[in-house]
């Protein structure tokens, strides 16, 4: 009986959790990237997860997927996940992201993560620009759920943000503008979209011309945008996999949670996918929160692979993620990282740390400067 009672629960987060990656994967999509090579990451991603016990998912995470395509060129994006992919692994197995972070700081770490905040709500303007009306609908739901679940002080907030602003600002787009996405016309001004079909049987030739292997390259832009994964992978881990395990009422180790979204990154991005990076899931809340992990990150692979998530994209405007990802970013990422920088004992260190990284757009940027603010600010009269 207490079975039967767990699984509605299970399947409902599993369900939500699909959901609210849906418009992720797209927007990466929007950003240059393919999406069917992102189906081999989320198998890995159960893999792993099976392995370790590992309590926090992988998905698309719309932080990761912006500062993986600042620059345009796909070539130099994805060999700067595949080399930051490398270091991260290197890093977990000797047990570095954990030092990493110690020896940043507190202050510094949670200022980088402010400004990647920033970034991430600045991204609503450009959606903005792209699509007014979509782009309005959603924040305007976003903002009002995310309210309404403050004051019910809801549990799954996140998950109703999500789902309320994407389904509000679709359904205003199918139903009373009565339009459809232009896929043509769907990828960003100036990058280059890898996938062409929405091809499903794997056994055709079709299929399997979507995974066009991309030669890695390097120059300084492919290494500053590696460190500038490596860096936001460090505070990502931290925070979203302390979130998610403490959701789940247990412990998360940080560096087995950075060796398999790595690992999971490399197949991805040889044939220009995405970055599949560690998320607050609603999957830690379910019964049985690992297996349901697990099963999540399986039926995502499937249906990516599977290119049923492509298909999804012109009745989903890529502008109905613009509500949650405004709330994501100033409210649930910049707001409470500010807060616990304004906290700290080296707040200057943290403030500069969010200024560079904000203005550079570069989050490596910010936590190297962060961190000699706070190791030598003190001689220059700063701290």
């Amino acid at each position: 009986m207490e079975f039967l009672k767990s699984i509605g629960p299970f399947v409902l987060a599993v369900i939500a959790v699909i959901i609210n990656g849906v418009p992720q994967l797209l927007y990466a999509q929007t950003r240059g990237f393919a999406l069917k090579p992102a189906g081999f990451a989320y198998l890995i991603g159960a893999v792993g997860n099976a392995l370790t016990g590992s309590v926090t998912p992988i998905s698309g995470q719309a932080e990761t997927i912006t500062v993986a395509s600042v620059k345009k060129n796909l070539r130099n994006n994805v060999s700067s996940i595949l080399l930051a992919a490398l270091l991260m692994v290197v890093l977990g197995l000797c047990g570095g992201v954990s030092k990493i972070a110690d020896f940043a700081g507190p202050a510094v770490i949670s200022g980088m993560m402010s400004g990647v905040g920033l970034i991430l709500a600045g991204v609503t303007w450009d959606m903005f620009g792209q699509e007014k009306r979509t782009t309005i609908v959603s924040v305007v739901a976003a903002i009002a759920t995310y309210a309404v679940c403050i004051v019910t002080k809801s549990a799954n907030s996140v998950v109703w943000t999500i789902f309320v602003s994407v389904v509000v600002s679709t359904a205003d787009f199918l139903f009373l503008q009565k339009r459809r996405v232009d896929l043509s016309t769907a990828v960003e001004e100036g990058r280059e979209n890898m996938e062409s079909s929405t091809e499903w049987r794997f056994w055709k030739k079709a299929y399997w011309a979507d995974f066009k292997l991309i030669k890695p390259t390097f120059n300084v832009a492919v290494l500053l945008g590696a460190l500038s994964l490596v860096m936001l992978n460090i505070g990502a881990n931290i925070s979203f996999g302390g979130i998610t395990a403490s959701i789940a009422g247990t412990t998360q180790n940080f560096d087995h949670l950075s060796i398999i979204n790595s690992l999971a990154d490399v197949p991805s991005a040889l044939f220009g996918g995405p970055p599949i990076e560690a998320i607050i899931s609603g999957t830690a809340g379910a019964p049985w929160p690992v297996l349901c992990g697990i099963v999540f990150m399986l039926v995502c692979g499937i249906l990516v692979l599977t290119g049923l998530v492509s298909r999804l994209g012109k009745y989903l405007p890529a502008q109905s993620i613009s509500g949650f990802l405004l709330v994501i970013g100033f409210a649930l990422t910049f707001a409470p990282n500010l807060q616990a920088v304004t906290a700290s004992e080296n707040s200057i260190a943290g403030y500069m740390a969010l200024g560079v990284t904000a203005w550079s757009k570069n989050p490596f940027l910010g936590m190297v400067v962060g961190v000699l603010v706070r190791f030598f600010g003190q001689y220059v009269g700063l701290v």
